[in-house]
C-alpha cells in the first residue's frame, strides 16, 4: 500500500508548502470536473422530468443513475482527500471513507441496471414487457441502492483494521486488503466487463438487423448505396463510442484503483491526478449514453426557444 500524501510532505524540508501545493492541485482538478458532472446530471434529470414522453421504466432507471452520478460529482473532491491522514473521530472517520465508496458502488450498480434494461429490451423485445426489469421498477431501483450500501457498510460492522488507539483517521484503518481485493476483483471489474459485454452483444444484434434492412431495401430499390452508407456510418459510430467509453471512461478508473492501492512510491501528484480523473471519467458514462438522443434535451431547446422569442419581442418593442 502507498503511504499517505501528508507523510510524503513531512519527509521533506518544507511540509507546509508541500501540503498547500497538494491541496491546490486537488482543487484545480476536482473543482471543474465536479462542477461539470453536477451540472450535466442536473440538466439531463430536469430534461427527463419535464418531458412526459420520457416517463417510462427505462428512464426511471436512468434517473436513478443520474442521481448517483450527481452524488458522485459532489463527493469527487473528497476522493483524493482519503489519501491524507486526519484527526476525525471514529464515527466521522468511517463516514468520510465509507460514504464516497457507497456512492460510487451505487453509481456502478445503477449503471449495470440501465445497461441490463436496454440489453433485455433489444435482445428480447417481445418478453421485455413481462420481464422483472420492466415490471418491478421501484424494487429494482431500491435494490440497486441497498446492495451497495450493505457492502460499503461492512467495515462499519467489524471488517476493518481500526485500532482504538490510532492517532489518525486513515483509509488503511478502515479498509482491509481483503475488502479492497473483493471490491475490486469481485465487484468493480466484473461489473465493467459485464457492461462492456452487454453493449457488445447489443451492437452485434444491431449489426444483424442492419444487414436485414439492407437486404430488404435492395429487393425494393435498385439504388440502395446511399442508405447502406448511412447505416454503416451509424454502426461504425456506435462501435467507436463503445471503444471510447471503455478507453476514456473505464481504463483511467482501473489504472487509478491499481496505482492507489498496489503501486508503492507512485508520487503524490500522480495519485491526486489519477484519483480525480479516474473517478470523474467513469461518472461521464451517462453523458455518453444520451449523446445522440435529442429527446433528453427537448425541454431545454423549448426553453431556449422561448427565451429567444422573448428577447426578440423586447428588442422589437424598444
Amino acid at each position: 500500500m502507498n503511504d499517505s500524501l501528508d507523510e510524503e510532505c513531512f519527509n521533506i524540508s518544507n511540509p507546509d508548502t508541500c501540503l498547500a501545493s497538494q491541496m491546490a492541485l486537488i482543487t484545480l482538478i476536482a473543482a471543474p470536473l465536479s462542477s461539470i458532472i453536477i451540472v450535466g446530471n442536473l440538466v439531463i434529470m430536469v430534461g427527463i422530468i419535464g418531458n412526459k414522453s420520457l416517463h417510462n421504466p427505462t428512464n426511471y432507471y436512468f434517473l436513478s443513475l443520474l442521481l448517483a452520478g450527481l452524488a458522485t460529482g459532489i463527493i469527487l473532491p473528497s476522493i483524493p482527500m482519503m489519501n491524507f491522514k486526519s484527526e476525525f473521530a471514529f464515527q466521522i472517520c468511517f463516514f468520510f471513507h465509507l460514504f464516497p465508496n457507497f456512492i460510487f458502488l451505487a453509481f456502478l450498480s445503477n449503471l449495470l441496471v440501465v445497461h441490463y434494461d436496454r440489453y433485455i429490451c433489444i435482445i428480447s423485445p417481445f418478453q421485455y414487457a413481462v420481464s422483472w426489469i420492466h415490471k418491478y421498477v421501484p424494487i429494482v431501483i431500491f435494490t440497486a441502492w441497498l446492495l451497495p450500501l450493505l457492502f460499503a457498510s461492512l467495515p462499519l460492522f467489524g471488517w476493518n483494521n481500526w485500532n482504538p488507539g490510532a492517532p489518525h483517521c486513515y483509509f488503511k484503518w478502515i479498509f482491509l486488503p481483503a475488502y479492497i481485493y473483493l471490491e475490486m476483483y469481485g465487484l468493480l471489474i466484473p461489473s465493467i466487463l459485464a457492461i462492456t459485454a452487454m453493449t457488445s452483444q447489443v451492437l452485434h444484434v444491431a449489426r444483424k438487423q442492419m444487414k436485414a434492412i439492407k437486404k430488404m431495401h435492395r429487393a425494393v430499390h435498385s439504388d440502395s448505396a446511399s442508405l447502406e452508407k448511412q447505416l454503416d456510418f451509424k454502426y461504425t459510430k456506435c462501435v467507436v463510442m463503445l471503444f471510447i467509453t471503455f478507453l476514456v471512461c473505464w481504463v483511467p478508473y482501473i489504472v487509478f484503483i491499481h496505482v492507489s492501492f498496489f503501486v508503492k512510491n507512485s508520487g503524490s501528484r500522480t495519485r491526486i491526478i489519477l484519483s480525480c480523473l479516474g473517478t470523474s471519467s467513469a461518472a461521464f458514462v451517462p453523458f455518453i449514453l444520451v449523446f445522440n438522443n435529442k429527446e433528453y434535451f427537448k425541454l431545454w431547446r423549448n426553453v431556449f426557444r422561448r427565451v429567444c422569442q422573448m428577447c426578440g419581442n423586447d428588442a422589437s418593442v424598444n
